[in-house]
């Protein structure tokens, strides 16, 4: 992130201003909420817990009126702004609301601005600076706010000095800072030359190239900005991760601004509090004999369930259980099909017989040159044609995976929970059934992950699962959208090692460790772990600076995050995680996929025959919002990330109905 100017370098550069204008909203004062439309998130949670849920839905709704404020003004007068009474009649007649509710509603709307309101650092900085300097310091904001509640929000933020006079706000003009007409109101009502007045504020265009057009000096700093995500729609539910995300922008050094620790410490902090909070409720429910935290997605929540542990809580002691798909699957298996070979060997997959012998466990016996390239339906028929060494590989696997099983006391009678990250099931499920056979039904697990989907009906068959914050009776749409994120999530929630892929005869786990993974862990996931456990830690012992605790980790809340970030990442996001490549192949070698696909090399010959074909490689093989999202920022490829939302509408950040 470039370094950004002090106060004292932006008033030294322009010592011929008399005059510091500067923006309101970002500039001078902010909010505890990461995003504006959060604040009526806010609304909605008081509303329900006053009025009841028939205010359920209320931040949507108001979010819709404005839209239709704005756009009923531009129709009329293309010049000015809308005014918060305009907004309240739309929203009244929107949600038929009377007068009484009408007027409770924008003065509840009022008052949450000034209970969330903060003060900008940078704001307070450069204003004092300018006043000990002499110069006249007042506010230019395009808002539909009034004057009089700008200055209450002034004062609420500790700048006192503010008169009503001080401030210039559209909506009580007809003209805006974007567009330019809002200036002439304010050269008049000071009667000085633009030469003279410094603008400071966070919009390119309404604080920089409208006013430089007018001869005004200007000085854009987007820090806050660049901070928002581009989701519109919001619910109370995503307030948690809003007042985490809040929490960094307002206390972080421009300079040192981190996209692992605000992920980490934000989405993943919530999922790890989620794991771990999730294991808890379990304990408090039945008697349980065991608590797994599956490697490697149970890594960082393992973690914090141990330092909680040495804090004092009365939790009991568990493992951290290294098992993988590949080595549970091949540990189970008792028979070779043409139907169940294709678990060995993925369809797209090309691959060397050597390296399909690490894959099986054992030699085979092939014509081909071991070490040249051979395609799916090839390592398959070798596989076929080596039955039975596979299977006798597979058998002896199953014993060294067992006495590792017995070792971390899997094995003991009673019940068992294991938790992990998702989203099938299908190894814990396999899992439970070797556990139950070996223990003579003795021993039995549960699957407790963060999420599940529609793929996990038939483990449900088979064990008992839940999905924290995503179940497979979700609808069809959560069901693509939680598709959408799920190589993200993977990529976050990990561990400092690679894949068991075997064991020694004593049990030991052997681990397959990837180059791509290990520069990942190295350049960056280390810090999202650190951060996340650090995070989680804070929210589950009540001192997280965000007022977040362990109360604030819901199913919705958990969900609202993963949407957030995985379906509306800030551009910063994108260019770090398109540096990560995610390994998600049986034997976890191989340089994986770029979480954020590599965008067409000619957008203009893509045709929309080809969407659905590269829709469906998007969501499968990478992090499926990432990469619209990156396509979307381009100019070149903007067209196809619309078309891919015309496509599935899922893809698109407007995720709440």
């Amino acid at each position: 992130m470039t370094v950004q100017l002090t106060a004292e370098q932006v008033l030294d550069e322009h010592s011929q201003a008399s005059v510091l204008s500067v923006d309101f909203f970002d500039t001078l004062i902010t909010r505890s909420v990461a995003q504006p439309t959060h604040v009526f998130a806010v609304m909605e949670q008081n509303l329900i817990t006053s009025h009841g849920d028939s205010w359920r839905g209320f931040a949507v709704a108001r979010v819709e009126a404005e839209q239709r404020a704005r756009h009923g003004a531009a129709s009329e007068n293309e010049h000015r702004d809308i005014t918060l009474d305009e907004i309240g009649l739309h929203l009244a007649s929107q949600l038929a609301l009377n007068a009484s509710d009408r007027d409770m509603v924008m003065a509840l709307e009022r008052e949450t601005e000034l209970q969330l309101v903060q003060a900008v650092p940078f704001g307070i900085e450069i204003t004092e600076l300018a006043r000990t300097r002499g110069m006249r310091v007042v506010v230019v904001s395009d808002n539909y706010m009034p004057a009089t509640h700008l200055l209450q929000m002034a004062h609420r933020a500790g700048y006192s000095w503010i008169t009503e006079a001080d401030i210039f706000v559209s909506c009580e003009h007809d003209g805006m800072k974007h567009n330019g007409m809002l200036w002439p109101v304010v050269l008049s009502a000071l009667n000085v030359p633009a030469g003279s007045i410094l603008h400071v504020g966070d919009d390119a265009r309404a604080d920089g190239e409208v006013p430089t057009s007018l001869g005004i000096a200007t000085h854009v700093r987007d820090t806050m900005r660049t901070s928002h995500r581009d989701m519109i729609n919001t619910t109370p539910a995503v307030l948690p991760l809003s007042r985490i995300e809040a929490q960094y922008r307002n206390a972080m050094d421009e300079a040192h601004w981190d996209v692992a620790e605000v992920i980490g410490g934000g989405l993943v902090a919530m999922i790890v509090a989620a794991q771990v909070l999730d294991a808890h409720f379990v304990l408090g429910k039945r008697s349980v004999a065991g608590v797994h935290f599956a490697a490697r997605d149970g890594y960082l929540a393992h973690q914090v369930w141990n330092t909680l542990r040495s804090r004092g809580w009365e939790l009991p002691e568990a493992t951290y259980t290294a098992f993988s798909r590949s080595v549970v699957w091949r540990a189970c298996l008792s028979e070779l099909t043409r139907d169940n070979v294709g678990r060995f060997v993925g369809d797209d997959e090309v691959l060397t017989v050597s390296r399909l012998e690490r894959r099986v466990g054992c030699a085979l016996v092939s014509e081909l040159d071991h070490d040249s390239p051979i395609d799916a339906a090839t390592a398959r028929d070798i596989v076929l044609e080596n039955a039975e060494s596979v299977l006798s590989s597979c058998k002896s696997l199953r014993a060294r995976l067992l006495t590792y099983l017995r070792s971390h006391e899997v094995l003991m009678s009673g019940h068992h929970i294991v938790v992990d990250l998702g989203w099938t099931g299908s190894t814990i499920a396999d899992l439970a059934d070797l556990v139950s056979l070996e223990s003579q039904n003795q021993s039995a697990l549960e699957g407790r992950l963060t999420g599940l989907y529609w793929d996990a009906t038939p483990q449900r068959r088979r064990i008992a699962m839940h999905g924290f914050a995503m179940d497979e009776f979700g609808s069809t749409d959560d069901n693509v959208r939680l598709l959408g994120v799920i190589k993200l999530l993977e990529a976050l929630v990990t561990a400092p090692h690679g894949s068991v892929v075997d064991y020694a005869d004593d049990g030991t786990p052997a681990f397959v460790e990837t180059a791509p993974e290990l520069k990942a862990y190295e350049t960056m996931m280390r810090r999202v772990g650190d951060a996340a456990v650090r995070g989680a830690l804070a929210i589950l012992d009540g001192t997280h600076p965000s007022g977040v605790t362990a109360v604030d980790i819901t199913k919705e809340s958990v969900w609202a995050a993963i949407m957030q970030v995985g379906h509306s990442p800030r551009a910063d996001e994108i260019e770090s995680l398109s540096r990560v490549n995610h390994v998600t192949s049986i034997d976890h070698e191989g340089n994986g996929r770029p979480l954020i696909a590599v965008a067409p090399e000619e957008p203009s010959k893509v045709t929309l025959e080809d969407l659905p074909g590269m829709y469906d490689t998007l969501m499968h093989r990478h992090w499926m919002q990432g990469s619209v999202r990156a396509l979307k920022n381009n100019a070149e490829t903007a067209w196809i990330a619309d078309e891919l939302h015309n496509l599935n509408p899922m893809t698109s950040p407007r995720w709440v109905p």
